[in-house]
């Protein structure tokens, strides 16, 4: 059975909160503690976990676009339904603006009303758990490669540098927030001293030409691996291994490019 999702309602009506919780937890989905101020709500947050907010706007003491900043600017990503009056055009923007997640125009039929805000509420924690997700597999994915001992790095099908591990840091001697973003073959100049297409290019686009100086080119499945000397700046030389893979997305559109480059000898 899936987990309850916990809300925080807050309303200066205490009789529209009552109904609302009833409405919510009738599903069976929902468990709502319920308030009638904003810095009571705040209090609450401070001792309890939520997975979302619904909030009215307007509200004696402190309103519920102040709630929502004061929430935002201690760093929470809470989703943060907000409800206004009609024509309050202004009010939604603003909130939306200070990263409220949806807003619902309050007035009309109860019923109507509290089955929208239980799809929205639904809608932004199941985003919100989406991109932690997402978060956490790209956090995982980092660590794995920054713990090869290889150097690796790779491109999107753009050019652009999206991962730059702790070995090819440690290689290069350039740090990854000084590559990452960067594109037009950027990732050359820290062994061939200027940008030059490499076998990283030509894995996304066979048609391109890259420069005569890798010695063998050989292609293994959908790896190309390659050889090229490196001049050294105490004229020593190293011979550079580079191997070299498409990227696919699910439908076998090629969405970037992996390169992994090791140091096998000196001549």
């Amino acid at each position: 059975m899936a987990a309850k999702i916990s809300v925080l309602y807050v309303d200066d009506e205490p009789g529209l909160l009552e109904i609302g919780k009833l409405f919510l937890e009738r599903s069976g989905q929902f468990s709502v503690d319920i308030t009638t101020s904003a810095s009571a709500a705040l209090d609450m947050l401070s001792q309890s976990s939520y997975d979302a907010i619904i909030s009215d706007f307007q509200m004696p003491g402190m309103d519920g676009i102040t709630l929502l900043k004061k929430i935002r600017g201690s760093g929470n990503t809470i989703p943060f339904i907000i409800l206004t009056g009609r024509g309050s055009e202004d009010i939604v923007i603003q909130a939306l603006n200070e990263g409220a997640s949806y807003y619902l125009q309050k007035g009309g039929k109860l019923l109507p009303q509290f089955t929208e805000i239980a799809h929205q509420v639904r809608h932004a924690v199941q985003k919100r758990n989406a991109e932690t997700d997402i978060g956490n597999l790209e956090h995982r994915v980092k660590n794995i490669l920054d713990f090869l001992p290889e150097a690796v790095f790779t491109i999107d099908r753009n050019g652009t540098v999206t991962v730059w591990n702790a070995a090819i840091e440690i290689m290069t001697g350039i740090p990854a927030k000084e590559m990452l973003g960067k594109g037009e073959c950027a990732w050359a100049i820290p062994f061939f001293g200027h940008p030059e297409p490499t076998l990283i290019n030509l894995v996304i686009d066979p048609s391109i030409t890259v420069p005569d100086r890798y010695e063998t080119i050989a292609r293994k499945g959908p790896i190309l691996v390659a050889e090229t000397i490196l001049t050294q700046g105490n004229d020593a030389s190293v011979v550079l291994e580079e191997r070299a893979s498409p990227l696919l997305r699910r439908n076998g559109e090629i969405d970037g490019a992996i390169e992994l480059v090791r140091k096998i000898s000196k001549k």
